[in-house]
């Protein structure tokens, strides 16, 4: 007899990428953006000007590794919130489970959204 199948290791597989994400990719682009910031203290015509980080996020490319971090750091942190719940002996229901990875859907089609926006020059 064959048990059920569960969807579980694809949860666990997003964590671990977050996880390597925060820890490898958000310091090295910190580092990058404070490097940045101090050669261009100019804010209106420097590094790190509007104009710059919004022509910046118009190319595809960039577009797309800025969802893939924000997605997989969004599914970690709501990943790990999720889990610590039950850590903390809270009974985690289906209601916890769907708002807390619902969360990480929203948050990541909003973030989609916003680029999209950004892409086609409508904002």
């Amino acid at each position: 007899m064959h048990s059920p199948r569960s969807d579980e290791p694809i949860y666990w597989l997003l964590f671990g990428a977050g996880g390597m994400v925060l820890g490898i990719v958000v310091p090295s682009v910190l580092l990058v953006l404070l490097a940045a910031g101090f050669a261009s203290p100019d804010a209106q015509h420097g590094l790190l000007s509007f104009a710059q980080v919004k022509g910046l996020l118009g190319n595809w490319f960039m577009a797309l590794c800025l969802f893939g971090t924000i997605f997989l750091t969004v599914w970690h942190a709501c990943h790990r919130i999720y889990h610590t719940l039950h850590d903390l002996t809270v009974h985690v229901t289906k209601l916890h489970f769907f708002t807390f990875y619902g969360l990480a859907a929203a948050l990541s089609f909003a973030c989609l959204a916003l680029q999209f926006l950004i892409y086609c020059k409508l904002f």
